[in-house]
Parts: C-alpha cells; sequence; structure tokens
C-alpha cells in the first residue's frame, strides 16, 4: 500500500515543478524521500546547472495518519499538500541563483500532519 501511495504522490507532486524536473523516490526508514531538480534555462553561459536539490520528507507517522483518513479526508489532505509544495516552490524559486549549495545537500521539506491538515 505504502508503495502505491509514492507512487501516487509522485503523480500528485511532479506537475509542480518544472517539466524538464528529475524526480527520485525511495523508503527511508519508514519515510518517503522524494528528490527532485532541474535544469536550469535562464542561464545561456552555463547551460548545464542545474537547480539545487529539493527533498521532500514524508514521515512514516505521517503516512500512518493519511492511510487512517476516509477517501474525502485523503482528498482534502492532498489539496493541502500540493498547495503546501506549491508555496515552498515559489518561495525557493524567489530565492534560487542557480548556484549549488555549499555543502552538497538538498534543501529539505518536512511534510508534518498539520501542512497535511491545515
Amino acid at each position: 500500500m505504502t508503495e502505491d501511495l509514492l507512487d501516487y504522490w509522485l503523480r500528485m507532486i511532479k506537475p509542480l515543478f518544472p517539466a524538464n524536473a528529475w524526480v527520485a523516490s525511495r523508503f527511508s526508514g519508514g519515510d518517503h524521500l522524494i528528490q527532485i531538480d532541474w535544469k536550469l534555462e535562464s542561464n545561456l553561459c552555463k547551460q548545464n546547472r542545474r537547480s539545487r536539490m529539493i527533498e521532500i520528507v514524508i514521515k512514516e507517522d505521517v503516512i500512518d495518519d493519511y492511510l487512517e483518513k476516509n477517501a474525502d479526508e485523503r482528498v482534502l489532505s492532498d489539496t493541502h499538500m500540493a498547495r503546501w509544495i506549491s508555496q515552498r516552490y515559489h518561495d525557493f524559486l524567489l530565492d534560487q541563483d542557480g548556484r549549488p549549495s555549499p555543502s552538497g545537500s538538498p534543501i529539505r521539506w518536512r511534510i508534518s500532519k498539520a501542512a497535511l491538515n491545515q
């Protein structure tokens, strides 16, 4: 069931990012990790430059809480998740300058129960 849920969330999340986004997902200790980056189109001098990596972390307790919801509650949670990610993506774009992070680590967005139950 959780693998189907991860596939479902990937299909929901991917359209929120650029069409050329690279998306990878995996399980880690019961949590879902979704990594996303994309080729930046705005810098013609450095055409292979990529955005900073975003890692969306959905903790195991958030997944369990989601799975306990009925169908209508899940639809509402999906809407909240999409809105939450869209807002962070918008803020990310405002701050984005195409420079890799100094440590090379991704920017982590942790989805909490509160984000799905707004």
